[in-house]
């Protein structure tokens, strides 16, 4: 088994948790490569590999980061679908699996193959039907009004089927792995993350009857601007993907790719829920103790 190592170049902890990593593996003979961007400082020029390689490469990459160094890492290597293991040097936390320090101790298992491989669904946005500018997320696709004072006016269509016009200040279209992110913060739903289903969540909407609603995965999802300023953020996992202007249509569907994401035998996604989210514990919850 072939190792593919990347993270968050940016942090200096990181640069020396994955120095003392591969010094170990080196000993133990644990075949790896390494992403070019790290080569240089750690001195392993001689298994450095392009990010956009890096999966072709390996046979599971190891991210170590947040979230957000997993997602970016993710859609980088989409193409060859290569598992991806996270390492959490990061805060919250939902994708990726294990700390640094639990590392050692789970190569074994890597090695052994005692693990499962989870496939997220991932989407892609095209604007005004131009194939040529597809966008894909993992978590969402959402416009959002920016630092514009007023409302956005948007036009929602389900499979062809109009079906409401937001006044808001936007509209999250997600996964359900990214259930758990920025529509969570705007009152959206937990999904299970391995739901084949597309979640969409008005940003605080201008009447309470605009709430929140599950479709089936393979429903075509049409958002259309009728009024907001002359440049729209079109946001893609935290990201600005392009900017729309009023008129213009942006299409969501599920994407072939998915992110095949590296789960230990003992993972449970309700515990991460409750470890995560802070949630408290069977006695504190246990009404008979009140």
């Amino acid at each position: 088994m072939i190792f593919g190592i990347t993270g968050n170049i940016e942090r200096k902890e990181i640069i020396e948790v994955v120095r003392r990593l591969l010094e170990t593996w080196e000993k133990n003979s644990i075949s790896f490569v390494v992403d070019s961007r790290f080569a240089v400082t750690l001195k392993e020029k001689s298994r450095s590999v392009k990010i956009e390689d890096l999966g072709v490469k390996s046979d599971i990459i190891l991210t170590f980061g947040g979230d957000g160094t997993l997602l970016y890492i993710a859609k980088k290597i989409s193409n060859s679908q290569t598992p991806v293991l996270g390492i959490n040097t990061g805060h919250l936390g939902f994708l990726t699996e294990i700390k640094p320090e639990e590392l050692p101790e789970k190569i074994k298992d890597l090695l052994e193959k005692k693990y499962k491989i989870e496939k997220r669904v991932m989407i892609e946005a095209v604007v005004d039907g131009d194939e040529s500018q597809k966008l894909y997320a993992i978590n969402d696709v959402f416009i959002d009004k920016g630092g514009y004072a007023r409302s956005l006016r948007i036009g929602l269509t389900i499979e062809n089927q109009y079906c409401n016009t937001y006044t808001s200040n936007g509209i999250i279209i997600s996964t359900a792995t990214g259930s758990t992110a920025y529509s969570l913060s705007a009152g959206g739903p937990i999904l299970y993350p391995s739901v084949d289903n597309l979640l969409i969540t008005p940003i605080c909407p201008h009447t309470l009857s605009a709430r929140p609603m599950i479709v089936p995965g393979n429903f075509s999802i049409n958002l259309e601007i009728f009024a907001g300023p002359d440049e729209i953020p079109l946001n893609v996992d935290g990201h600005l993907g392009v900017t729309l202007k009023p008129g213009q249509k942006v299409t969501i569907t599920k994407s072939d790719l998915t992110l095949n994401l590296v789960h230990f035998l003992s993972h449970n996604f309700f515990s991460v829920l409750s470890d995560k989210l802070g949630w408290g514990s069977r006695n504190e919850n246990n009404f008979q103790n009140i």
